[in-house]
């Protein structure tokens, strides 16, 4: 099950254009496009005919011929022309999304179109990506794994101490415990702060602590909001110069953006975006971040998979919690509660014996 009033992001803005690029969203196949103007477009990937993707026809103008039968589809989802007749069936028609560009990314809108509110797009986490004042390196990975095994991965970090040696983690990640866990009305923010730390590869990499003889105070501060938004804002400083105060003009500081949107109930579409603050004409930094955090999050990926494999293997075997996971569970009790009420909105009956 997947949350559906929701907006996702359903590709990178550079992905659509005059190209039909299909793809499949909580389970729906839809196919993406650009009308002339540049409008973003999303439709259901299936002919009313009988079925075949449109994502296997034809652009011609705005609309969209079907590659089957040559049925045709304005961007509103309307049939405009069935070949070898006049009259065009009353229920010829395909769904549509609404869809709004903002951000670097195509976002959609999977369930009550009425519902669709733009400004229920998570502009405070997704800001950083055209900020002037940051810099970003992005990417995208296919993830054969259920969603919340990676909103598990991002909202518990202490696996950097075991999973990411080469790049981000410490011995001291999986040690430090959580400084603070807090639920509010629209998420769950969890922090953890080391201090005097030796710095991890990549940051070092970076700013060059380790060669002015420094160590650092280290921030890990992550913010879940529904569907699947995991944003982080990390980074370090030298130690001792007030950073858990707020002062971080002596380091350096990153957000982490992850846009994590289900494909099924075994796959998702991880978008990623890795914006900075500092040498933001650097391109060489730029080219540290790309591959450093995409091989970091390949490693998540080949771990992620063969978790799914086990658990897809032998569904009914227990498991144990840690101290850990207190940054875990709030998340997937916000989710669970999220989904019953969907479900409850959806159904009154099931809302009253509930």
């Amino acid at each position: 099950m997947f949350l559906k009033n929701y907006w996702y992001v359903g590709a990178y803005g550079h992905e659509v254009g005059r190209t039909l690029l299909a793809r499949t969203i909580v389970s729906e196949k839809i196919v993406f496009y650009r009308t002339e103007d540049g409008t973003p477009v999303a439709m259901e990937n299936r002919c009313c005919h009988r079925r075949a993707p449109l994502s296997r026809g034809q652009l011609v103008g705005d609309d969209v011929e079907c590659g089957y039968h040559g049925l045709t589809f304005d961007p509103s989802g309307a049939c405009v022309r069935v070949p070898g007749q006049k009259k065009i069936p009353e229920r010829a028609r395909v769904r549509t999304y609404p869809v709004v560009e903002r951000w670097r990314f195509i976002w959609i809108w999977m369930g009550d179109p009425a519902l669709a509110d733009p400004s229920l797009i998570p502009d405070h986490l997704y800001r950083y990506n055209e900020d002037p004042d940051w810099t970003a390196v992005t990417g995208y990975l296919h993830l054969k794994a259920h969603y919340q095994l990676l909103v598990d991965n991002l909202m518990d970090l202490s696996h950097e101490t075991y999973l990411h040696m080469k790049t981000i983690g410490t011995v001291h990640v999986a040690e430090t415990p959580l400084t603070k866990v807090e639920r509010d009305d629209d998420g769950v923010t969890v922090t953890r702060w080391m201090l005097d730390r030796p710095p991890p590869p990549i940051y070092d990499k970076s700013g060059g602590f380790s060669e002015r003889g420094e160590t650092v105070d280290r921030w890990q501060i992550i913010r879940f909001e529904p569907p699947s938004h995991c944003c982080l804002d990390v980074g370090v400083a030298t130690a001792g110069s007030g950073a858990p105060e707020g002062d971080r003009s002596k380091g350096i500081s990153m957000r982490s953006l992850n846009a994590l949107t289900p494909e099924t109930e075994g796959s998702t579409h991880y978008f990623w975006t890795f914006p900075r603050d500092y040498k933001l004409d650097d391109g060489d930094t730029s080219d540290l971040h790309a591959k450093g955090f995409h091989n970091t999050f390949m490693e998540d990926v080949v771990m992620l998979e063969a978790q799914q494999e086990i658990i897809e293997l032998d569904r009914g075997t227990p498991t144990v919690d840690i101290n850990a996971d207190g940054s875990t569970i709030p998340v997937r009790r916000l989710i669970q509660s999220l989904l019953d009420a969907e479900g409850a909105a959806k159904d009154p009956s099931r809302a009253a014996a509930e």
